[in-house]
């Protein structure tokens, strides 16, 4: 073994340390996007007719139950002080103002003064008495007026045909909701957008592009579509999705090309290309979401979420009525459970610092990483060796899972 990879290492292990960080995964929505594989439950519009008072109902249970798992979940893992609170989804927003803010209440005793509080939000939801809600709830009870909520707004793209392919059938705009937001006096709002869609010419990217850069974000997510057998764009497309067929370099597909134009436009608008989907400006990444990139431990409360610390990982059943009938019961959710060996711990950790592009101590990789592999790589500028640390270049990040797997030692994971 190098003996750079095998010094000691002097930064923190993956997941390691307190819990810090929490994630709430709401998982109820008005109707089920065609793209989706999340763990998410179709209710309609609780505010209608007698179909709307069931799903207001399970609503309610639903804040009922966060807030017995939280309590049960707090307590074994000695969670005292969170940094970050996530709710995500599903669609959050759905939950409305009256029980977001019960929601809240749960957390506020235990946030710290300038923490970080992120709600998802579908453009549909977004009504003056959301928006004003979003601008004026206190976040940590310690400073109420240090940070305001963080709204992580939906869009998926400026486009109603592509919207239409994506399977999105609320027709509001998200402009208009982002502007209702801004009015409102909401001063941290993402967007979230989809691209690679089918049907998505570089017209209509660009159309995206120059909307956004209109808009000016805090913070814009831009992931590429990922059409996934089982949902109903797949069944829709009706073509047999095998990864093996993709082409060998992704710079040749004509979804990297459109990629690459995001990243440049975007870079060119003042925003720093923090993560490989991810743009930010100064003073605006979302902490949330740089916890998991450094392999913090982080808890996850509700259906299908996913904690991790330690060693130790473990995800509640997708199931929202068995979740909550066993929490209903005063028990832990059903859930599965598995240990991280050193080997999956350090392949992790170099994934997630390959996405920001942050350095490594080698170290930490000993037990994953083939040291013979990373000089040919630093050599193609994709990689980059300095004083015992890795770090994925910025070219490096276009392609970064592919780095990675050519940097580990397990042979079964390389292409």
């Amino acid at each position: 073994m190098s003996a750079a990879f095998g010094g000691r290492s002097t930064s923190r292990a993956a997941f390691a340390g307190p819990i810090r960080h929490v994630y709430v995964h709401v998982p109820f929505c008005r109707a089920r996007c065609d793209y989706c594989d999340f763990t998410s439950v179709a209710v309609g519009d609780p505010a209608r007719g007698r179909a709307g008072a069931e799903a207001a109902r399970r609503l309610d249970d639903f804040v009922d139950a966060v807030a017995a798992e939280w309590e049960l979940e707090r307590s074994a893992h000695d969670v005292r002080r969170v940094r970050t609170l996530y709710l995500g989804g599903g669609t959050p927003s759905l939950l409305g103002p009256d029980r977001l803010e019960r929601l809240l209440e749960l957390f506020r005793p235990h946030l710290t003064p300038h923490a970080e509080v992120t709600v998802e939000a579908n453009p549909e939801d977004v009504d003056d008495e959301y928006a004003a809600w979003a601008a004026t709830a206190p976040v940590a009870a310690e400073a109420r007026a240090a940070r305001g909520i963080r709204i992580s707004l939906g869009a998926q793209s400026f486009s109603p045909a592509l919207r239409a392919v994506l399977g999105r059938t609320a027709a509001a705009d998200p402009a208009v909701a982002f502007a209702r937001l801004r009015r409102a006096g909401v001063a941290n709002v993402g967007l979230d957008l989809i691209h690679g869609i089918p049907g998505q010419t570089p017209e209509l990217l660009g159309a995206d592009i120059a909307g956004v850069v209109e808009l000016r974000p805090d913070h814009v997510s831009w992931y590429e579509l990922d059409v996934i057998e089982g949902t109903a764009l797949a069944a829709r497309l009706g073509r047999q999705l095998d990864p093996a067929a993709m082409p060998a370099d992704p710079n040749d597909d004509v979804r990297a090309t459109g990629y690459r134009r995001i990243v440049h436009e975007f870079s060119g608008a003042g925003y720093d290309w923090y993560e490989v989907s991810n743009f930010a400006l100064p003073g605006r990444k979302a902490r949330h979401n740089v916890a998991y990139w450094r392999a913090r431990p982080y808890l996850g409360l509700g259906p299908g979420a996913v904690s991790t610390a330690g060693a130790r990982r473990w995800t509640n059943a997708a199931d929202p009525a068995a979740w909550a009938a066993a929490l209903a019961a005063g028990e832990s959710p059903p859930r599965t459970a598995e240990r991280l060996d050193a080997a999956t711990r350090a392949e992790e950790r170099l994934l997630l610092a390959a996405r920001c592009g942050e350095q490594v101590p080698l170290g930490d990789l000993a037990a994953a990483v083939d040291p013979e592999a990373a000089a040919p790589l630093a050599r193609a500028g994709l990689v980059s060796l300095h004083s015992g640390t890795i770090r994925v270049t910025r070219k490096g990040r276009h392609v970064a899972n592919e780095v990675c797997v050519r940097l580990f030692r397990s042979t079964h994971l390389r292409g």
